[in-house]
């Protein structure tokens, strides 16, 4: 029997994603960015896709790439498997038992089918991710009667604040 790990292998942002991703993280560039690593863009899109139920398809647009090398997919496996699980819990809930699901995530996939379908619904769920924190984040303008010194900040505070996490929950 294969065994089928996810996140074990480069990733690549492309097209339209590639270009939202390096405008979330520019190197060394901490004034006007969100993110010091692509890995971090990807693990947190990962998370807000699936929260907010927002999928995006590939831009295969030839312009643009961003990577992330394998040693930086093997350092975040941990969380990422993690989140895969979450996903594939919550992704059967309605198709099969509660048990059988969790058993599922945790046992692992066990074909070649399964696998490409988490992984492509991983990574749609990561670029569409990637298209809500480059809305907040980057395309966003912080307004003037807002509370906050600049403008990043009160980007944040927004996205906070998207998922019910303002200063008046005592949650951040």
């Amino acid at each position: 029997m294969a065994v089928y790990e996810f996140f074990k292998k480069e990733f690549e942002f492309r097209g339209k994603h590639a270009r939202m991703a390096g405008e979330l993280c520019i190197l060394n560039d901490y004034d006007h960015t969100y993110f010091r690593r692509v890995i971090d863009v990807y693990v947190l899109a990962a998370i807000i896709g699936f929260r907010l139920d927002r999928r995006a398809e590939v831009d295969l647009s030839p312009n643009e790439s961003k990577s992330i090398f394998p040693e930086q997919m093997i350092g975040a496996k941990e969380d990422l498997d993690f989140i895969m699980q979450m996903i594939m819990i919550l992704e059967n809930r309605d198709k099969i038992s509660a048990e059988e699901s969790v058993k599922k995530a945790f046992k692992g996939v066990e074909t070649k089918e399964e696998f490409e379908y988490y992984k492509n619904l991983f990574n749609s769920y990561v670029r569409g991710g990637v298209e809500e924190l480059y809305e907040r984040l980057v395309l966003r303008k912080g307004e003037v009667e807002e509370e906050f010194y600049d403008e990043k900040t009160a980007n944040l505070m927004a996205l906070l604040e998207r998922f019910g996490m303002s200063k008046g929950t005592g949650a951040v």
